[in-house]
């Protein structure tokens, strides 16, 4: 045990834990005239974080690769130069449940919860001990098998490269803590192996360099891909999980649940045609009646959003002349839903208090004068509630952002010999120079939050920074 510092009358505690992993491997490669290409691989995990026999897993991969450029029948030429095909599949285990042993129930000594009144005097209670956590020994590895198929080419004898890949990745029996009843009792939450999940895709990779133009010359290297994520399990229990952002079996994780905007009401006459909707005005928002019951309720909820990108690009450009050198980089993500929580309080005057800053949205707010607008009437009440996720707060965050561009100068080497000088390079760069999206948001590259879901609740804004700089060396 490690005891904590204290200082004078202490009660001191403290703790230590420590886990293991023990691992062998075996791998073995063949190459015949560089043509035909195998790689096996056998690996054996032991962990002390699981219990029994069910502590090791056995997890082998192989590939294989035919370049039949290097084949007697391939035609020599110097247009396709190099060509591969792959194959690849193998297995590899994930046992992080944390350093605290989940195959084992723990206790803890307890004066609050677990003390226990024992002479029914109310001051002289007797401590006692709980539950601090409930133990699986039923555990076992949770294991990700994936398949890759791919095609790698050379023009021009390397001028021009292109790589194709097909991935398909399941991952099976993963450890999570699902949520439990209340009525389960104290601690019931423990390490469980539940949830399969899917992931395919495929991905593109160009590269070319041009030849030299006198003193000039030209590099690009382009990608882009494609991933489908699928929630296969959950558990035994549930096939949905989350509240605004959801897990649910069968769709992409992180997918955005809620109420359908139609448009905001004109007039009486229109909330009167409208199914009952509690809350239902003139310039406040109109709910779709989803399942056509007459009223607006938990029914009318759906799938709104997703926040998984339909395509990821990336453009490398360098351009060179002389000394100089031009460097940009690109990226790009389309097809993908951000959940912009920060509209609750830029858009309406009920969310914050009076006193709390507003966005110049409520300027195009609705009036019956000014109709032609998507921004609800202003109130301080929320009558229709409004705060409620619907696809109000869904909005498309496809963008394209020049992360950086780069202008350098490397001094000729005749310059530098009698300093006695290798390399001397003056450039100037400046970081985040744009972004073009039609996200109302400060920016729509968002990290992931709960469930893999895009949320903006107002993170502090990317800076553009400038930079210059001198590289020297001797």
């Amino acid at each position: 045990m490690t005891i904590d510092a204290g200082e004078g009358t202490q009660t001191n505690g403290g703790a230590v834990n420590d886990w293991a992993l023990f691992s062998l491997f075996a791998k073995a490669d063949y190459n015949f005239a560089d043509r035909y290409l195998f790689s096996v691989t056998v690996r054996r995990d032991a962990t002390s974080r699981l219990y029994g026999a069910k502590n090791h897993g056995w997890f082998p991969a192989f590939s294989a690769a035919w370049r039949f450029t290097e084949e007697p029948f391939y035609p020599k030429n110097d247009v396709l130069t190099d060509a591969k095909l792959r194959v690849g599949w193998g297995e590899n285990g994930n046992a992080a449940i944390g350093d605290f042993y989940g195959t084992w129930s723990t206790y803890a000594y307890s004066t609050g919860n677990a003390a226990y009144d024992l002479y029914g005097t109310n001051t002289n209670t007797v401590a006692g001990v709980v539950v601090a956590k409930t133990g699986n020994q039923n555990l076992k590895w949770e294991t990700t098998m994936q398949t890759n198929v791919g095609l790698d080419l050379a023009f021009l004898r390397g001028d021009i490269t292109a790589s194709f890949d097909w991935y398909l990745k399941d991952t099976k029996d993963m450890l999570t803590v699902p949520p439990t009843l209340s009525v389960a009792g104290e601690n019931a939450a423990t390490w469980r192996n539940t949830g399969d999940m899917r992931n395919m895709g495929v991905e593109f990779i160009f590269n070319y360099n041009s030849p030299k133009y006198h003193d000039f010359s030209w590099s690009t290297s382009f990608n882009i891909s494609h991933y489908k994520n699928t929630v296969v399990k959950l558990n035994d229990f549930v096939s949905q999980l989350g509240g605004d952002y959801r897990l649910i079996e069968g769709q992409p994780m992180g997918v955005y649940y809620g109420y359908v905007v139609e448009g905001i009401f004109q007039d009486a006459a229109q909330v009167a045609g409208h199914a009952a909707q509690t809350g239902a005005a003139p310039g406040r928002l109109m709910y779709a009646d989803l399942d056509g019951n007459g009223m607006i309720d938990e029914n009318d909820q759906q799938i709104i959003g997703d926040p998984n990108p339909a395509v990821s690009m990336g453009l490398n450009l360098d351009f060179k002349w002389k000394g100089l050198t031009l460097s940009m980089f690109f990226t790009s993500e389309v097809g993908f839903d951000i959940y912009n929580t920060t509209k609750r309080q830029l858009d309406f005057m009920s969310y914050g208090g009076v006193s709390t800053n507003r966005g110049v949205s409520v300027l195009d707010a609705w009036t019956p004068e000014n109709t032609n607008t998507s921004i609800p009437a202003l109130s301080v009440v929320d009558n229709n509630n409004e705060m409620r996720m619907s696809t109000y707060y869904v909005e498309d965050g496809s963008y394209l952002k020049m992360k950086y561009i780069k202008l350098s100068y490397d001094l000729p080497k005749k310059v530098l010999t009698p300093w006695h000088c290798q390399n001397l390079s003056i450039y100037a760069q400046v970081e985040n120079v744009f972004t073009a999206t039609a996200y109302s948001g400060l920016d729509p590259e968002l990290p992931l939050g709960g469930y893999g879901a895009r949320i903006d609740n107002g993170p502090y804004p990317r800076s553009r920074s400038f930079t210059l700089g001198l590289n020297l060396n001797f």
